[in-house]
């Protein structure tokens, strides 16, 4: 079941307020929330002030609305936190917080004293629970396959990870990601800015932008090679050595992961990346990263944890769905360890999680596996990730195992599957893909849906109407409006969501039954008079309007 879009933001804030607190005197960041946006310069009504036009054509495209979650912190609550001393090094729209450095115990209390703030929390120490990803010092042998003369590009030893989802298939009619854009969440991408694989992504400006959320600066290229070589496997262009799976495609190259960091704060700057992704108008996020276990035990995400609403990254993941992206993770390598299961934010809702295959589409036994906590099934799809070909910083070519890799080279495959497709939402999109998949009808936690077949769901997708197009042509009218106990909608789409918040945000509850396509929904007893706004989706879109209960 989708995810609220009002619970979400509930969730957003429950969930760094659970966060427990050890000693001050070990930490230097803390989390600061802030108790509302009043008094921002910005308004909804303007959404160009703080969201670029790319990302105003995306919501547009998919028929989401501009809300307060998208409204900036408030830069004189920022300005009151730096005042008492403390600095702001980081702050978050979607969760209405800054990520503050403290220095003493005196300045927390003044931050804290503050009108303006909510509460704080420290930011603690992790380590990484997913396995690592593997280099193998030469490929498998079903990695060695050659293109036909009747591809587009001469694929090399990377035609196997190509070919296996039918991405070729994509790239021979055109589909080669171009005036797509992806935004790569990673631990650092070393020499990108050198690497003869990158060639023609360099010279033709489609390196967009970098952005180190870790150091607060814009330098990505002297970091970790993990997301590099994740990189190389939908962007490389190399020509009878590897083709990426979108090598036309435009990046962002974000870096949210200290790899010699000890600090939960991975999550938050995951999240304020996915926030600067979003309002830089991308269509689609990939991030192989996943947490799971922390140095402090009690803070440990247990199997429980993984129902998509409870971490902080899985919360923010689905907030970016529901922007409108489409978002990518690697399922993690943890299959043959005591902890077998996905990591976060793997687990969250209305996101495409990404599990491994071998060249002969056999599920690889590291590769993590579901269900969720609250049953749903993941990995979604399963692609190749074992004997992946992949190209490290100092130019050589070779094959390596790991989620990690799989999660971009099926990335690459849907900003193809997009461009070809682009009146279609995000998540028509992803169920496309899933009814395209092998195991499609008999799916598990091993495989998903299955391998993918691109060119099978670029068919599904053009049988479709297209999302906002259609539903714009409708007029919602709710009656009566004022409303007493009950208000009815006639829509010919099935909602898959409905819901209904008053004006501050807080969810109300109500029953409905359908006749045809009229709905009526009942409002429970306790439901106060006042404004309400209702919004249902549907899977080709949604609307969304208000009402007066008297």
């Amino acid at each position: 079941m989708e995810l609220n879009k009002n619970v979400l933001y509930a969730a957003l804030i429950a969930a760094f307020c659970a966060m427990a607190a050890p000693d001050l005197n070990a930490q230097t960041k803390y989390w600061v929330r802030f108790k509302d946006k009043n008094g921002s310069p910005y308004s909804v009504s303007n959404p160009s002030a703080f969201l670029s036009n790319k990302a105003l054509t995306r919501r547009a495209n998919q028929g989401i609305q501009v809300d307060m979650t998208d409204i900036p912190v408030n830069q004189s609550y920022i300005n009151q936190v730096n005042a008492t001393g403390g600095v702001v090094f980081q702050r978050s729209k979607w969760f209405n917080a800054a990520i503050v450095i403290i220095a003493n115990g005196s300045q927390l209390a003044a931050v804290n004293s503050l009108t303006c703030v909510l509460g704080s929390s420290p930011v603690n120490r992790y380590h990484a629970s997913t396995s690592p990803d593997q280099l193998q010092a030469t490929p498998q042998a079903s990695t060695k396959k050659t293109a036909s003369n009747n591809n587009a590009y001469s694929y090399g030893p990377s035609l196997t990870q190509v070919s296996q989802i039918k991405a070729d298939c994509m790239h021979n009619k055109g589909f080669r990601g171009q005036n797509m854009t992806i935004a790569v969440i990673d631990d650092g991408f070393d020499n990108v800015n050198n690497n003869p694989v990158f060639d023609s992504l360099r010279n033709e400006g489609r390196i967009l932008g970098t952005r180190d959320i870790v150091a607060g600066n814009t330098s990505v290229y002297e970091d970790d090679s993990h997301g590099a070589m994740v990189l190389s496997c939908m962007a490389g262009n190399s020509p009878g050595n590897l083709i990426g799976t979108a090598p036309k495609a435009s990046y962002y190259l974000l870096r949210s992961e200290d790899v010699f960091s000890e600090k939960i704060i991975e999550e938050n700057n995951w999240v304020i990346a996915a926030e600067l992704a979003d309002s830089l108008g991308v269509d689609i996020i990939t991030t192989s990263l996943g947490y799971t276990t922390f140095d402090i035990s009690s803070q440990n995400h247990t199997y429980a944890d993984l129902n998509g609403r409870t971490s902080v990254a899985s919360i923010g993941a689905t907030m970016a769905a529901r922007k409108g992206i489409f978002l990518l993770n690697a399922a993690g390598n943890d299959g043959n360890n005591p902890w077998h299961y996905i990591g976060v934010p793997a687990d969250a809702d209305s996101i495409l999680t990404v599990g491994s295959v071998n060249g002969s589409g056999i599920h690889s036994s590291f590769s993590s596996v579901g269900p969720t906590a609250d049953g749903r099934i993941k990995p979604d799809v399963s692609t190749m990730g074992e004997g992946t070909y992949v190209c490290q910083p100092n130019g050589m070519f070779t094959a390596g195992n790991g989620t990690s890799f799989a999660c971009p080279v099926m990335a690459g495959a849907v900003a193809c599957l997009w461009q070809a497709n682009p009146g279609k939402t995000n998540m028509q999109v992803l169920n496309a893909i899933r009814t395209s998949s092998s195991k499609n009808g008999n799916m598990d936690n091993d495989y998903g849906w299955g391998i993918p077949d691109l060119c099978l769901a670029d068919a599904i997708l053009k049988s479709l109407p297209s999302a906002v197009a259609e539903l714009s042509k409708q007029a919602l009218v709710l009656f009566p409006n004022p409303a007493k106990q009950e208000i009815s909608f006639e829509l010919e789409e099935s909602p898959e969501e409905i819901t209904l918040t008053d004006i501050l945000g807080k969810t109300a509850g109500f029953s409905y039954t359908s006749n045809g396509d009229t709905y009526r929904l009942s409002f429970k007893p306790e439901m106060a008079n006042g404004v309400y706004f209702m919004t249902i989706r549907t899977k080709n879109g949604s609307f969304q309007t208000k009402f007066v209960k008297e």
